[in-house]
């Protein structure tokens, strides 16, 4: 009688088949789910990729100003000096170069810009901003490298002039002071250094400008520049 009893309790413990094949249903449909949640969320993912692929790819709209070809210091720019070009610019770096809407024909060269490079706002000044705080005259001179400080000169800097040998052999003298380098052509490479370099200086008058003109005839001009302290630099 207790192991009929025993059986009968042991009976009722065992799940019935139909509740293992609900669980068994339960896992599969989850199973499912979890599948097909994975592949929208990589069918999104790829969709993303792709779209973020084709802007990337996709033409910009914007176009700025470049130059083509080297624009020295003084030059007053032409049309001819400008191309627009479709370029993608973070925002920080376009609110400093002038855009398709700009006009920057007639404006004047204030800092050497080379062929292919962006036109800037620190480049480029109008003629009548420019007059008050730059007024002057520009005279390039060709120096022996050594006379010009090794090349080792930048743009804003100031110098002195000295002229040497034009009155006797031992003779020197300060033909301008505070001139403004406004440019420097020296095209070194690793591969060559030539012997010459050509500096663009800006002096306060004409008298100056002739001076500098008639010592580079007369006899050998050296840049000369305070040392020990940081260069002084026009504002």
């Amino acid at each position: 009688m207790a192991a009929d009893t025993r059986l009968s309790s042991e009976r009722g413990r065992t799940p019935s088949a139909t509740g293992l094949n609900s669980r068994a249903g339960t896992k599969q449909n989850s199973r499912q789910a979890r599948v097909i949640a994975g592949g929208v969320l990589c069918a999104t993912a790829a969709l993303g990729l792709w779209w973020a692929f084709e802007q990337a790819a996709a033409e910009p709209e914007t176009r700025f100003a470049v130059a083509r070809s080297r624009l020295a210091p003084g030059r007053v720019i032409e049309a001819a000096d400008v191309a627009m070009v479709s370029i993608r610019l973070p925002t920080e770096v376009e609110a400093t170069v002038f855009g398709a809407g700009a006009d920057v024909v007639g404006g004047l060269v204030v800092e050497a810009v080379h062929a292919g490079e962006l036109l800037t706002r620190g480049d480029i000044g109008s003629p009548q901003s420019i007059s008050g705080r730059h007024a002057g005259y520009a005279i390039s001179v060709e120096l022996d490298r050594p006379r010009a400080l090794n090349g080792l000169v930048a743009v804003g800097e100031r110098v002195d002039l000295v002229v040497s040998g034009h009155l006797s052999p031992d003779s020197a003298s300060v033909v301008a002071t505070g001139a403004v380098v406004l440019d420097v052509d020296d095209p070194s490479s690793i591969d060559h250094v030539p012997d010459t370099v050509i500096v663009t200086l800006q002096v306060p008058d004409q008298a100056s400008a002739v001076s500098v003109a008639a010592a580079a005839n007369a006899g050998a001009i050296t840049l000369i520049r305070a040392w020990g302290a940081s260069p002084q630099v026009t504002s």
